[in-house]
Order: structure tokens, then sequence, then C-alpha cells
């Protein structure tokens, strides 16, 4: 047991800290032990900060994030963002662990009209939001419902990396080519604790409801955290709350319910409910544990890549990030990764809020 527990961990290590990589790579190659599943999908989550802030790539449980994160890098912040993903992800497993226990009563209560309408209420929210750019936001949002409609019809193996990669990451390679390493070790976070923990209890709110939902990923999560708070901060603390909690009760809801919402879990055989306690212990040790070495592994990270000149660095991120399009789905993956980074980069031009292009999602959840 102990060594299925250390290969999950090694393995949502490698993930998380690898640009364009995700958990489900890996469960494609055939793992399908639920103890390995869940320690590298678990980890993953307290780690996918890291290529997300110091390079600007996302996945899709931080696409939202990147921004704000990427900016507080540029600040000198990258290690006050590295801490906040680390105790943000670790309070959401606090809070998962009794909240696990009530969540299969409000499970039974899902049915796919009431996730509709949640998803309805939200791109409404997007464009109320965008004020002046109301009408701008919702042609965004068209288009990039217009792109996700065509894209899931695709035979892709992996559309989720070249939709996200290209509508978040690509854009803020290109930007990031003319800029600066993140510099700053102060790892200090620069907020109230009460705040914090308001803050990560909300994400972890939205992350167990957003497990509910078929098709709904901690990036649409995300968007109901920008109701909470527009200061960086805050938002960061909901958003990797909801990505943790997103994945922790993904797998209660596959244990409890059967219904499959993650990836990852996909790939797990049918599990007793029985075994809960157990991987509500091994959920808390695990958080133990990369709060002990995330920061260490993530210093030192940020040490190699201030060395490298910031504009060939990106060069290489922008070359890798195709090559694995390119791996993954040939010269289709490349296509829908340059489609949406095209997308990407017209909605930096018309001063749009790329929540927006969540529409990739929502629309093709609402019509399907």
């Amino acid at each position: 047991m102990l060594r299925e527990v250390l290969v999950g961990v090694l393995l949502g290590t490698f993930t998380g800290v690898t640009p364009g990589i995700h958990v489900n790579t890996i469960g494609e190659l055939g793992v399908t032990n639920p103890v390995v599943l869940f320690s590298m999908g678990l980890v993953h989550t307290f780690l996918d900060v890291i290529p997300s802030t110091f390079l600007g790539i996302p996945d899709e449980g931080t696409a939202l994030s990147v921004l704000p994160a990427h900016r507080l890098a540029l600040r000198g912040r990258a290690m006050e963002v590295v801490r906040i993903s680390l105790w943000a992800s670790a309070l959401a497993v606090i809070f998962f662990v009794p909240l696990s226990f009530v969540y299969p009563y409000i499970a039974a209560l899902y049915t796919p009209k009431a996730g509709k309408i949640v998803v309805l209420l939200l791109l409404v929210f997007i464009i109320l939001i965008a004020k002046e750019n109301a009408l701008a936001a919702l042609f965004i949002i068209l288009l990039s419902g217009i792109l996700g409609l065509l894209v899931f019809r695709l035979p892709l193996t992996h559309p989720y990396y070249s939709l996200f990669t290209g509508l978040f990451g690509i854009p803020a390679v290109l930007i990031g080519m003319k800029g600066e390493a993140p510099m700053g070790e102060d790892a200090s976070i620069r907020m109230q604790f009460r705040s914090f923990l308001k803050f990560s209890f909300l994400g972890t709110l939205v992350g167990m409801f957003a497990s509910i939902i078929p098709a709904f990923t901690p990036s649409q999560g995300a968007v109901l955290a920008s109701l909470f708070s527009r200061e960086e901060r805050a938002f960061l603390v909901a958003v990797f709350s909801i990505n943790t909690a997103n994945f922790a009760f993904s797998f209660t809801n596959y244990l409890t319910t059967g219904m499959v919402r993650n990836g990852v879990v996909a790939r797990m055989p049918p599990i007793s409910r029985g075994v809960l306690p157990f991987y509500l212990l091994l959920s808390v040790s695990l958080s133990l544990l990369v709060l002990i070495y995330g920061e260490p592994l993530a210093l030192g990270l940020l040490r190699v890549v201030r060395y490298i000149p910031y504009g060939y660095l990106n060069g290489g991120i922008l070359i890798f990030l195709f090559a694995l399009a390119w791996i993954f789905d040939g010269f289709l993956g490349v296509f829908v990764l340059a489609s949406s980074s095209l997308l990407g980069l017209f909605t930096l031009s018309l001063g749009v809020a790329r929540r927006a292009c969540m529409g990739v999602l929502m629309i093709p959840l609402l019509v399907g």
C-alpha cells in the first residue's frame, strides 16, 4: 500500500510541475490502481500552480487562475502564489473530510435541468460583469462556444489540452516573451488568515457542487469565485480550493453513487463505499506531505527558471506546447491549439476578460 501511495505522489508531482502534462495523460497509460490514481490526482491539484504561475501554462483546473497568478509572479510574488495554492488546497482537504459525509445526500438531489440552469446563470453573470464590454463578452462566449461544439466532435484524444492551452496558455507565453523571469523568493502571504479561511471554505463549497454537474470543470467553478471577490489573492485562494475540492468530491461521488465526474476517477475499478474513511485519512496525510516538500521544490524550480533568459524560456515552452499537441493528436491537435490561441489573443485585443472563453465548455453543456 505504501508503494502505491509513493508511486502516486511521484506521478502527481511530475504532472503537477510539468507544463502541458495532465494526470489524465498518465491515466491513459494503463494505470488503474485506485490508491495510485487518488494519490496522483490529489497531489497534482496542489502543485499545478507551478507551471501556471512561473510560465503562464494552465491545465483544466487552473485556467482562470493563470492571469492573476502570473501577474503576481511578474511582480516578484511567485513563491507567495505557490504558498497560497498549497495552503488553500490543504484547507480544502480539511473541509472536505466532514463535508464528505453529507455529500451523498446533496449529490442525490442533482438533476440535468438544475445543472443547465446553473451554467446559464454563470453565462449571464459573465456578460453582466463585463459592463461596457458586455456585447464583446457575449460575442466571445458565442465564438468560444462554437469552438467547443466543433472541437468536441473531432476525434481528439486530448481536446482539453489543445483548448485550454490555446485559450489561456499560449497568449500568456507570447505576452511574456518580452518580460522578465519572476525573481522574488518571498513567500509570505499578504492576506489576513480569517479572510484566507473564508475564501477557502467558499471555494471548497463551489468545488463540491461543481463535482456534481457533468462536464462542469473547476475552471467553470472559478467563474463563481469571481463573485466572492475581485481581489487577486482572495480569488486565487478560492480557485485553488475549488481545484482540490472538485477532485476530492468527484472521487466521493464515484464512491457513493457510481457517477464519473473526473478523468482520473474514470480509470478506477469499482470501489466499495466502505473504504471512504481510508481515503479521507490518505487525503489528509498527502496534504501534510505536499506542504512539507512543495515549497522547497517550487523554490528550486524558480531558481532554475530565473537564470534562463525569459524570451528564450518562453520560446522553448511555445515549441514544447505545440510539440505536445502533435504527440497527443497529430496535425489536428496542432490545428485546434492554433485556433484556440487565435481566439485567446482576439479576446485580449477586445479587452474582454478571458473568463468569457469558458463558453467553450458552457455552450456545449447547454446544447448537450
